[in-house]
């Protein structure tokens, strides 16, 4: 890299030398006009000079960035730089965010702006935060659930149901989906996510497995976010099979993924301690002693 990256602007040095200059000559003015400290004169013309050196600084710099070709840069027209915006948008996340950057950018630096880090930070989260997605455009409600009167029989035969629906199932989803990504994006192949397609079907089929379960009154709030959850879920995958062609709309959908996947385990783990809570005892050969097992590996 070159050691020019580390000195001043061309326009920073000339901002700075147009102080400097304007510090020297309202310091000689300033010098020019005051007493002697020798001398005792009181000259009127000398005061009245001093105070006319001390109120006309702003005229000395502005006359000395003038003479240097220094001019305080114009801002664009917001109408013309919030049409570029809306140009720039397309069917493309990634696109529209890099062109929506480059806008952005050449906005800033027209105001004088731009190769500052706190500018450049906050260009960047201000794209990140206009594009990210957020695939929860399905979110059920209390009256979607099958929700029964609390009593323990019902917390005992809720707790076999949800576990009945979760031992019916591979259980590999996370796993396989984090693998076709991973070897999709490693080997920019998109034949590795054809699997995303199955994987996708079989969060639906919980979620509607999860909204036949008949849910105590009680535990409707973490059945509930468990639904919406799953749901989530399902929503990520189509954008997740577009991340070689739009990378910023994958990776997005990768990241609600992981993180919604991370709040259901604590969600199940809410689930087992009220279970527990309740004094719910199972067999070993039954479905809800898996419960158990969970919180014992929290240990």
């Amino acid at each position: 890299m070159s050691a020019t990256h580390y000195l001043p602007s061309r326009q920073f040095s000339m901002v700075a030398l147009s102080i400097v200059l304007s510090a020297g000559l309202v310091y000689g003015a300033k010098a020019y006009t005051e007493p002697h400290p020798t001398s005792f004169s009181t000259d009127a013309s000398k005061e009245t000079g001093l105070a006319a050196a001390h109120a006309d600084w702003a005229a000395t710099l502005a006359s000395v960035q003038a003479d240097a070709g220094i001019t305080a840069p114009q801002a664009p027209d917001i109408a013309v730089v919030d049409g570029m915006r809306q140009a720039a948008k397309s069917n493309n996340m990634t696109e529209t965010a890099a062109r929506t950057l480059l806008v952005n950018l050449t906005n800033a630096k027209a105001q004088g702006l731009g190769n500052d880090i706190p500018t450049q930070n906050g260009l960047i989260a201000n794209a990140a935060a206009a594009f990210k997605q957020d695939p929860r455009s399905t979110q059920y409600i209390q009256k979607n659930l099958v929700v029964v009167a609390d009593s323990k029989d019902a917390v005992y035969a809720y707790a076999n149901a949800l576990a009945t629906v979760l031992a019916q199932n591979k259980g590999d989803e996370y796993k396989q989906t984090l693998i076709a990504i991973d070897n999709a994006t490693s080997l920019k192949n998109a034949d590795y996510l054809k699997p995303l397609a199955g994987l996708s079907k079989q969060y639906a089929s919980l979620t509607k497995a999860f909204l036949a379960v008949p849910v105590p009154q009680t535990l409707v709030p973490f059945h509930l976010q468990l639904v919406n959850n799953f749901q989530t879920i399902t929503n990520t995958y189509p954008a997740m099979k577009d991340i070689l062609v739009d990378p910023l709309k994958g990776l997005s959908a990768l990241q609600t993924f992981k993180s919604t996947t991370d709040e259901s385990y604590r969600v199940f783990i809410n689930i087992a301690q009220a279970i527990t809570k309740g004094g719910i005892l199972f067999r070993k050969d039954e479905p809800g002693a898996a419960w158990a097992v969970l919180l014992s590996l929290q240990h």
